[in-house]
């Protein structure tokens, strides 16, 4: 019963061993791959933050040697160029530490430079007390710190009701950078283009206005005027639009219209006042100047009619002449004497036949039909 042979024992015990390590193999596959995986993300991943590390250090050391140069123009008396490297940085990085105090001292610095000094004539008085005054002088340079225009004006306009003398070139400075700086976010942002206008021209009282914001108040000014021929005549908006949004295509005023929608519609109205007049090929090109934009589906109708009236204005205008077929006149044989006062009777042609030959009456041309335009 026992008598069994020792190899097949031996062969019977390493057989389940060979799916063992196949699976073995496939596991280590398995972790190997995962393990390659997961060393790949967290590398990629490492590596974008080292990418943006690396730009936003350079993006810092920018700033700073723009900040430094800033500060150095500043000490120099060179306000512009020291204006424009601390608008740069903010640009950049917006909360630059002291960018926006120092851009703030700057605008301060050129409406001094800018405005003359009045003469100081001392008289005989008692020393005022200067609390209040500064209290609100203070608190007008925290409003202009942190851009609230509005509040910046009030304060200011309490501190001049209170003590009119009270560090008077400071105040108009100041007044010069709240006025000019509400006219410019009126005019960009609020859409309320005459309220910025107008504080850009009170801001003048206190300083020359700047490059910058006489070019938003002209593109306001250019705005308004093309606005004003808004249903009366086309030709003008369009004209007047089309300098303006290629600059400031997002320009609008209380309505929310913006410079480029303006133009777009001025150019379909345009189209739609050239095909009353029957000029359709000219009225085409302002539609499709206007579709350039987009595809406005509320007046493809209109636009398809115009193509077609103009696609067929080009078309030659044929006449279509009848044909007129002559028939010969019948040979008339006359008897008769002339000269006897007998009336000639016409008598009919014979034939060597003898048979009598009627002539056929002519033919009436028919008029061919003439092809309408």
């Amino acid at each position: 019963m026992n008598n069994q042979d020792p190899k097949n024992n031996q062969k019977d015990n390493k057989t389940p061993q060979k799916p063992k390590r196949f699976l073995f193999i496939i596991l280590g596959l398995l972790m190997m791959i995962i393990a390659g995986g997961a060393g790949w993300f967290f590398g990629s991943q490492e590596g974008q933050q080292l990418r943006d590390q690396e730009k936003d250090k350079s993006a810092l050391e920018q700033a700073t040697t723009q900040f430094e140069l800033g500060v150095r123009e500043l000490e120099e008396g060179r306000y512009e160029n020291a204006r424009k490297r601390f608008e740069f940085v903010i640009q950049m990085i917006p909360d630059f530490p002291g960018a926006q105090e120092k851009l703030t001292e700057v605008l301060i610095a050129q409406s001094i430079v800018s405005t003359p000094t009045p003469v100081q004539i001392p008289t005989l008085t008692p020393t005022p007390d200067f609390r209040g005054e500064q209290e609100l002088f203070d608190q007008s340079w925290q409003y202009l710190v942190s851009e609230e225009w509005d509040n910046a004006i009030l304060t200011l306009d309490l501190l001049r009701d209170k003590n009119l003398q009270f560090h008077p070139v400071d105040v108009d400075g100041m007044y010069y950078i709240a006025l000019r700086n509400r006219g410019v976010k009126r005019i960009l942002q609020d859409g309320s283009l005459e309220p910025g206008m107008y504080d850009l021209s009170l801001s003048e009282r206190f300083a020359p206005l700047d490059n910058d914001a006489d070019g938003y108040r002209v593109w306001a000014r250019y705005y308004l005027t093309g606005a004003s021929f808004w249903g009366i005549d086309w030709s003008q908006v369009v004209s007047i639009f089309a300098q303006i949004y290629p600059a400031f295509p997002n320009l609008h005023d209380s309505s929310g219209m913006t410079a480029q929608e303006r133009y777009r519609v001025g150019l379909i109205k345009w189209g739609d006042a050239l095909a009353l007049q029957e000029e359709y090929c000219l009225a085409q090109e302002k539609y499709e100047l206007a579709f350039a934009f987009f595809a406005d589906e509320s007046v493809a109708p209109a636009a398809t009619a115009i193509y077609e009236a103009c696609e067929k204005s080009k078309e030659p205008e044929e006449t279509e002449v009848p044909t007129v077929t002559m028939t010969p006149s019948p040979t008339i044989t006359l008897e008769g004497t002339p000269g006897t006062g007998e009336t000639p009777i016409p008598t009919e042609a014979t034939d060597t036949s003898g048979s009598t030959v009627v002539p056929e009456p002519s033919a009436t041309p028919q008029p061919g039909n003439t092809p309408q335009p």
